[in-house]
C-alpha cells in the first residue's frame, strides 16, 4: 500500500468579530499550530511556496468531543500504550483539530487528512469513517512504536503522519493530553506555570536560564533573575512574537521548552537536570542526557503520577516547574 508523503494544515486567523473559525489550507506535509494553549487557533502557521490551498476548508478553533470520544474508544479497545495514544491525539489535533473533515489539501480527508489517492481508504468516504481512519493510524502507529522504543509520542506520529514539520506533533502534547483527560473523564488540572520576572531567585530561574541559552539568547545561570536575564528574556519574546516585557509566564514558558530525551545534549539538558536536582536528584549538571539523567526522569514521573517513558516534554517539564 503506498501512503501518502505527507499534508500541511494552515491555521489563518479570521478577523472577523463575533466568530472564530480557522481557514486552513491542507497541503504536503502535514503541519500543526504553534503552541497548545487555548490561542492556537490566531497562529498562523507558515505555508512553504509551493502549498495548495484550499481556502474554503475551515475548522473552528475547538475540538469535536464526540470525535475524540471515539478516537479515545477505539485506542482502549485495542488495548494501546500511552505513547501510542497520545501520539493518535496529537496527530488528529495537529491534522484537523479533531474534526471529521470533508475537505483539506487535495483529497484529503477526516480527522487524520488521509488521502484515498495514497492508499488509506478505498473507497474514499472510508476516510471520513472516524472508527475506519483511527484504526489505520494505529494499525501503523502499534507496530512502529514496538520497533522504535525510543520515540517519543510525536515522534511516533510523524512515523505515521509524515510531515515536513515533524517537530509539531510534539508541541501539540499539553493538547493532547487535555484532550485525553477530557474524553477518558478525568479532567487535566490547570497549567500552573511559574511566573518569573526581575528580582525572582531560585532553581526555576536558573532553568529559564540555561533554556533562554539554549534559544540562543545566553544567559549566565546563577539563579538570579537580574538586568541581564530580563534583556535576554525581552528578545527571546521579540523573537517569537510574544508580549515583550520580561516576565516568564505560561506563554513564554511554552516556547522555552524543549522536548527532551536520552541522547540529547546542551544548555536545555542543562535545564533539566537542575531542575531533577532541586527535586532530590544528585546528577552531574554536564548537558548530556545520559541513563543517569533518564533514570531520574522517569523517578520523578512515577512519583508525581504521570506518564513514565523517560521523555521530558511539556506535562513533565510543567510538573517540574511547578513542584
Amino acid at each position: 500500500m503506498s501512503f501518502r508523503s505527507g499534508r500541511k494544515l494552515l491555521l489563518r486567523v479570521l478577523t472577523v468579530a463575533a466568530t472564530a473559525a480557522v481557514a486552513i489550507g491542507l497541503s504536503a506535509p502535514a503541519a500543526t499550530a504553534d503552541n497548545t494553549t487555548s490561542t492556537e487557533a490566531t497562529v498562523t502557521a507558515d505555508i512553504g511556496a509551493n502549498a495548495e490551498v484550499d481556502p474554503m476548508c475551515a475548522v473552528p478553533p475547538n475540538h469535536d468531543p464526540a470525535v475524540i470520544q471515539q478516537l479515545y474508544n477505539i485506542g482502549v479497545n485495542r488495548g494501546v500504550n500511552d505513547k501510542v495514544m497520545l501520539a493518535m491525539f496529537e496527530a488528529g489535533w495537529v491534522e484537523s483539530h479533531m474534526h471529521n473533515l470533508n475537505c483539506g489539501d487535495r483529497d484529503s480527508l477526516g480527522v487524520f487528512q488521509q488521502r484515498p489517492s495514497q492508499g488509506w481508504c478505498n473507497p474514499a468516504s472510508l476516510c471520513m469513517d472516524v472508527p475506519h481512519a483511527t484504526n489505520k493510524f494505529l494499525d501503523q502507529a502499534i507496530p512502529n512504536d514496538q520497533r522504535n522504543p525510543g520515540y517519543t509520542a510525536g515522534q511516533l506520529a510523524q512515523s505515521v503522519q509524515r510531515s515536513a514539520y515533524p517537530e509539531r506533533y510534539d508541541q501539540a502534547e499539553s493538547k493532547a493530553r487535555a484532550l485525553i483527560a477530557e474524553a477518558s473523564g478525568n479532567p487535566a488540572p490547570s497549567p500552573t506555570w511559574p511566573v518569573l520576572k526581575q528580582g525572582s531567585k531560585g532553581a526555576d530561574v536558573v532553568a529559564a536560564q540555561h533554556l533562554l541559552t539554549a534559544k540562543g539568547h545566553a544567559a549566565t545561570a546563577d539563579g538570579d533573575f537580574g538586568p541581564a536575564t530580563k534583556a535576554a528574556v525581552q528578545a527571546f519574546q521579540s523573537s517569537k512574537g510574544l508580549t515583550v516585557d520580561g516576565v516568564i509566564g505560561a506563554q513564554t514558558w511554552s516556547a522555552l521548552i524543549v522536548t527532551l530525551k536520552q541522547g540529547d545534549s546542551g544548555s536545555a539538558v542543562k535545564a533539566l537536570q537542575a531542575q531533577l536536582n532541586a527535586q532530590g536528584s544528585n546528577l552531574v549538571v554536564d548537558g548530556e542526557f545520559g541513563p543517569a539523567t533518564k533514570s531520574a526522569v522517569t523517578s520523578f514521573q512515577s512519583a508525581k503520577k504521570i506518564a513514565v517513558d523517560g521523555v521530558v516534554g511539556a506535562q513533565t517539564w510543567q510538573t517540574l516547574l511547578s513542584s
